[in-house]
């Protein structure tokens, strides 16, 4: 391989020698006299970086990762690359702006679903080859020998991988590799970001995209849950080698249940299986809905009036919760959705059938009109009605029915149809 051009002989004869030095660790490396110099070479080269000890410890912990053979355990460990090889990289991830960020989520109790691409998101089973890749296992383990992935176990379950251009700060290698250090401590710590809900914006987006489809009609278990699927946590890797690697969780996060076998002998053997909420048949083309076309529709929604509100932040918020916090999430998703501002000044909105009802009624009459059935309106109405009881009652209480009670979910059927959401609030 050429080295790039740009990278003078002597960083690639530092990093040679460096490549030769015995077994040593990131710390201990620093102290060595060729990579004081492989520092110096890299300053002037790339007058745009600080000097100091977080970019001595920066480089080195990125010479680890690119597989400086003294850092990943020798030549012979298969996890070194040649030092044209890391001259290049190192080259790209200093000049670079901007890197690629994968995340990685489980669709924890998901059944077997069919594979979709939505933009720059998908949703499939990955061999256990495949996600050793995905998981980038090389980089892994030259991060720390002793982490690893059970790539056999993860591939029992479906995931969704969402990818996503970022653009770096203008901190630099160490800014990328310690971005703790170079928090803002002026701002106010205590302040609310009202839209957030924990996730990254990519994943809360893509999210939002598999909840447009509707999981509460196909659902087996549709008395018990509406939802097809959780997310318990995400794995998101970077191509940014200044950016820090932590170790995978491992697969007993997720849902498992004993289940048996008989072998051709009549022997019976125990295993685990994953827990699965089951569909109806025929549910895939309700699935593969969510296609490139729908993903472009779904953006060009986001963009309206409508959803300059925390619609889909309430949306997401009621799948990721739980209880009274999931049926007061959607309650808000409603009324987000439906609301007007107008609906809460007496003197400005207008009268219907000569009278001045509040803004509850009138996001009623909207459901009424938009589902064609006033039923849904009488039980928003009512559901609204058991949410403020929470709210204002001295003591909590069960309430009589939920959300996912609802006839073919009132929030997701809603959802489905954002375009004439969008009109109802223009009128």
């Amino acid at each position: 391989m050429s080295v790039t051009v740009g990278f003078t002989d002597g960083i690639l004869h530092v990093l040679e020698k460096l490549a030769r030095a015995p077994a040593t660790d990131v710390n201990h490396l620093q102290n060595l006299p060729d990579f004081q110099r492989f520092v110096e070479l890299c300053q002037t080269r790339y007058p745009h970086i600080r000097s100091g000890s977080m970019l001595r410890f920066s480089l080195a912990s990125a010479l680890r990762q690119l597989g400086l053979a003294c850092l990943v355990g020798g030549q012979d460990s298969g996890l070194a690359a040649s030092p044209d090889e890391i001259a290049d990289r190192l080259d790209k991830a200093i000049s670079s702006t901007t890197s690629r960020r994968l995340h990685l989520c489980p669709l924890d109790l998901a059944s077997d679903l069919p594979a979709i691409s939505f933009g720059p998101n998908q949703v499939r089973r990955f061999s256990a080859a495949e996600l050793e890749e995905l998981f980038d296992v090389q980089g892994l383990h030259r991060a720390n020998k002793d982490w690893s992935l059970d790539s056999a176990r993860f591939s029992e379950f479906n995931w969704l991988v969402v990818e996503e251009q970022v653009t770096h700060d203008d901190n630099g290698p160490e800014g990328r590799r310690l971005p703790g250090l170079f928090v803002n401590l002026g701002q106010d710590f205590g302040r609310i970001e009202p839209h957030q809900t924990g996730l990254p914006s990519a994943v809360e987006a893509a999210l939002f995209g598999l909840l447009t489809i509707p999981w509460e009609r196909i659902g087996g278990l549709r008395e018990m849950e509406w939802r097809g699927f959780g997310i318990p946590w995400i794995y998101t890797l970077d191509s940014d080698v200044f950016a820090r690697r932590v170790p995978p969780p491992s697969p007993d996060s997720l849902s498992w249940e004993p289940a048996w076998h008989i072998d051709v002998y009549g022997d019976e053997h125990e295993y685990e299986r994953p827990v699965t909420f089951p569909l109806d048949d025929g549910s895939d083309d309700e699935i593969t809905w969510l296609n490139h076309s729908a993903w472009s529709d779904i953006l060009s929604a986001r963009e309206t009036t409508l959803f300059a509100r925390p619609v889909a932040h309430f949306f997401v918020r009621g799948f990721r919760t739980d209880g009274i916090d999931e049926f007061l999430a959607h309650i808000s998703t409603i009324e987000a959705a439906l609301g007007l501002p107008l609906d809460h000044d007496p003197r400005a909105r207008r009268t219907i059938a000569g009278k001045n009802p509040g803004a509850t009624y009138r996001i009623t009459l909207r459901i009424s009109g938009l589902l064609k059935d006033s039923s849904f309106g009488n039980t928003y109405s009512r559901l609204f009605g058991c949410g403020a009881t929470f709210c204002t009652a001295r003591r909590w209480r069960t309430f009589p029915g939920t959300i996912g009670g609802v006839p073919e979910s009132l929030p997701a059927r809603l959802y489905a149809r954002s375009s004439e959401l969008h009109q109802l609030t223009l009128r």
